[in-house]
């Protein structure tokens, strides 16, 4: 009995020790972070994690449910494909074909009312909103320079930093990308108080524009020169300029740095997935919703270019735009957002054809810098609008 409760005081002590050193050392992030994985069975966020964080609320104020498509539901997964489904742990499958829902199937207790978070898909949805504030004069043009809106970045490499390099992935700033480090930057912003200051830390290292590497703090730059250049929140400007534009059916939410109260615009944009669809038609239509712009389209035509940058293989970039990942499938392109647990918004403009996948995994192989099981919804997605 003693020895136990010796192993008991010892293991207290211990987690004392490791508690006051994270508090000493700013990295108080990592005890919240393990409380909500690895504590509750899960090694990295989640795709219902939005309770855990604080976040906003973007009003869905003029809903207008999606037409059903004449032969709704009427197709089915082959047998062949469905497997990856059960291992990916799928929990919403949809099609939309002409502008109508084609097909739309849930697993594991989801519906078509159940919120799910984005992850990356988000970088896309702010980079929305850059286009928008470029269209309405807060932001002169693309290339138009970090330091206007954030002073941290007049000197040095920092001075040549431009929105375009932001967008592109091409910043030249080292932020690290991995959630793995439990002290790394990913760690520290989606778990972190203080994501702001944390992003501020980071300077440019290479020159901007000469190199490609996909590092979400370059989003959350781009979020914060959002806020700046229009006086409001990313969310109410999100609300105010798309979602309400869109006739999107349910609120969605945005998980905001609880101490800077900005959203975490790299991540956390929680939505249905009838709603995230609305995100690739409107790209699907150039910005055009109805008989409304919401978006330029040259400013969207410019996002699903490739930028053409290289990356650490020497290889010219085919496969990102502006904050847009490109790829094609049986010769056809198609343009895509996407996270990190397999959240997509697959669409094939030649065909009128969008597909949305939420899940809670997705396959660790990249084929064109793909994850391999997309090229597998994209089948089940043509088949069934074959059948």
């Amino acid at each position: 009995m003693k020895i136990i409760k010796r192993i008991l005081f010892g293991t207290l002590v211990l987690l004392a020790i490791a508690s006051l050193l994270l508090l000493i050392t700013g990295n108080q992030h990592v005890f919240y972070g393990i409380t909500k994985t690895f504590l509750i069975g899960k090694s990295k966020p989640d795709i219902d994690d939005m309770h855990y964080f604080a976040v906003s609320n973007i009003k869905a104020d003029h809903a207008e449910p999606w037409p059903f498509h004449a032969r709704y539901n009427k197709g089915t997964i082959l047998p062949e494909l469905s497997s990856l489904n059960d291992s990916m742990q799928t929990t919403a499958f949809l099609v939309f074909k002409n502008d109508s829902l084609l097909f739309e199937k849930y697993w594991m207790g989801y519906s078509e009312t159940t919120l799910s978070n984005s992850f990356s898909m988000a970088k896309s949805f702010t980079s929305i909103l850059v286009g928008k504030a470029i269209d309405e004069g807060y932001i002169k043009g693309l290339d138009q320079h970090v330091s206007d809106f954030i002073p941290e970045f007049k000197e040095g490499k920092n001075a040549s930093l431009t929105i375009r390099h932001l967008l592109q992935m091409t910043s030249g700033i080292p932020f690290g990308e991995s959630y793995n480090s439990p002290f790394g930057y990913m760690a520290k912003a989606y778990y972190g108080k203080k994501l702001i200051k944390e992003t501020l830390k980071f300077k440019v290292e290479k020159d901007p524009g000469t190199f490609w590497v996909y590092e979400g703090g370059n989003s959350v730059l781009l979020g914060m020169i959002i806020q700046k250049a229009t006086g409001r929140s990313c969310s109410d400007y999100f609300f105010q300029k798309i979602w309400s534009c869109i006739d999107a059916e349910n609120d969605a939410h945005w998980n905001l740095d609880s101490e800077g109260g900005m959203e975490k615009t790299f991540s956390g944009f929680y939505a249905t997935a009838r709603d995230f669809a609305r995100i690739g038609k409107l790209y699907e239509n150039n910005g055009i919703w109805g008989n409304d712009t919401i978006v330029s389209p040259d400013f969207v035509r410019e996002s699903l270019t490739a930028n053409g940058v290289v990356d650490d293989k020497n290889k010219s970039c085919t496969w990102y735009g502006l904050h847009w990942w490109l790829g094609s499938h049986d010769g056809q392109e198609f343009f895509s957002c996407r996270g990190m647990r397999g959240q997509y918004i697959a669409v094939f403009p030649d065909e009128k054809l969008i597909l949305v996948r939420l899940g809670h995994d997705q396959s660790k192989v990249r084929d064109n810098n793909m994850p391999r099981d997309l090229y597998t919804y994209i089948n089940m997605a043509k088949s069934i609008s074959k059948q």
